[in-house]
């Protein structure tokens, strides 16, 4: 994804004073809203200093360039969305109905967090560890299905990661209707068949 150094390491966010947490969260903060809205060709550090409220100067005291700053954003969101997948199947067996409660919980974002998902579909389009997160989620569920063709796995987990991550965007643009959201899973789920 990111190396080491790109970004803050724990204990170096930890050694910033109130104020330099503050506007480092202030930084990350833009770039989600701006990546969310315009994709990430749309984020430079003007644009992120701005919606920030932050002085182009201060930008370089936590991020080397705008690419480090994307690189931070992109790993909160996939700490977020893997936090997200644990959270829904502690104690749950793997699986198809596991998968199915993976594509739900997926879709239902689209009406619970539609900013999450905006920020999660740009950032899929250039930081592929956004989809091959989720579509590693994917394959874990289909491979605890009876066995079956691995190219098959391979070609159904993509095929979902891809429609999913599509029709989520939709869903959360409004430009379709979030009361189909069951009809869209049972299509999803059907492609499993």
């Amino acid at each position: 994804m990111i190396g080491a150094r790109k970004i803050f390491l724990k204990a170096e966010l930890d050694n910033l004073t109130p104020k330099a947490r503050r506007t480092r969260a202030a930084l990350i903060k833009a770039a989600k809203s701006l990546i969310g809205r315009e994709g990430t060709a749309g984020v430079n550090v003007m644009t992120a200093c701005a919606e920030a409220n932050v002085g182009r100067t201060s930008f370089y005291n936590y991020f080397e360039d705008i690419d480090v700053l994307i690189a931070a954003v992109a790993f909160e969101a996939a700490a977020d969305i893997k936090a997200r997948f644990d959270e829904l199947h502690e104690g749950q067996p793997r699986g198809r109905e596991r998968l199915k409660r993976c594509l739900a919980m997926i879709l239902s974002l689209a009406e619970s967090d539609p900013d999450m998902v905006m920020l999660l579909t740009s950032l899929a389009k250039t930081q592929p560890e956004i989809g091959e997160l989720i579509e590693a989620e994917i394959v874990t569920e289909l491979l605890a299905a009876p066995p079956g063709d691995a190219r098959h796995t391979e070609l159904l987990a993509r095929y979902l990661t891809v429609t999913t991550m599509a029709l989520v965007r939709q869903l959360a643009s409004g430009a379709i209707p979030l009361d189909g959201m069951d009809q869209y899973l049972a299509y999803l789920m059907k492609a499993c068949d």
